[in-house]
């Protein structure tokens, strides 16, 4: 083979290589992209199918976004556990997600508020103060909320009925905070409950 032949094969191979590299990189990130958007969109319609496939997809080096996706199914499958009580299967779900994002603050959040309700349906004494710590922490966490002082209330309202001044000044610091209409409504009703049987209880004594 001459000189000048070696030479157009070797220029045409780097000319074929060149642009299939400049191809490729945007062809495999479109497609990364898209499988991320997939997964996003799977978290929310249907997390269960998502977290089913959480070990396989987490060997295969996934993307932020597919991380960012399986915390997102944990998230709203823990909060519908929230909703029916299941505060075990909730701290199952809220626990996998920091083991994703450890850094994750409504995350951390949920697992204090978790961790106390579960001492707190113990019901007893020394595990209600430690739930009364727990909650202590998750209102650290977000100074702004009122939730954890109305749980504040409710187990000092445990430990003894007739401690008024601590579940009042609790209820009433959960009702200077945010709040959902909801559960400002439920508060409001504790609080007056508390302040009924407080007024009882003194005219019983008068």
């Amino acid at each position: 083979m001459s000189l000048l032949i070696k030479t157009k094969n070797s220029f045409s191979l780097k000319v074929i290589k060149k642009p299939f590299s400049y191809l490729a990189l945007p062809v495999i990130l479109f497609f990364w992209s898209c499988a991320g958007n997939i997964y996003e969109q799977m978290a929310t319609e249907n997390p269960n199918k998502l977290i089913s496939l959480e070990d396989s997809l987490l060997q295969s080096n996934p993307s932020p976004a597919t991380i960012s996706s399986i915390a997102s199914a944990h998230k709203i499958l823990g909060q519908r556990a929230i909703e029916v009580e299941n505060y075990e299967k909730a701290m199952n779900h809220f626990s996998k997600v920091l083991k994703l994002l450890p850094k994750d603050t409504l995350s951390i959040y949920k697992t204090l508020l978790l961790q106390g309700h579960i001492l707190y349906n113990t019901g007893k004494k020394d595990k209600l103060w430690d739930a009364i710590e727990l909650y202590n922490k998750a209102a650290i966490v977000f100074e702004t909320l009122g939730e954890p002082h109305y749980h504040i209330g409710r187990s000092y309202h445990k430990i003894s009925d007739k401690d008024f001044d601590l579940i009042i000044e609790s209820f009433d610091r959960a009702l200077e905070l945010e709040l959902s209409a909801g559960l400002r409504k439920v508060i409001n009703e504790a609080r007056e409950d508390a302040m009924f049987r407080e007024k009882k209880l003194k005219d019983f004594w008068k």
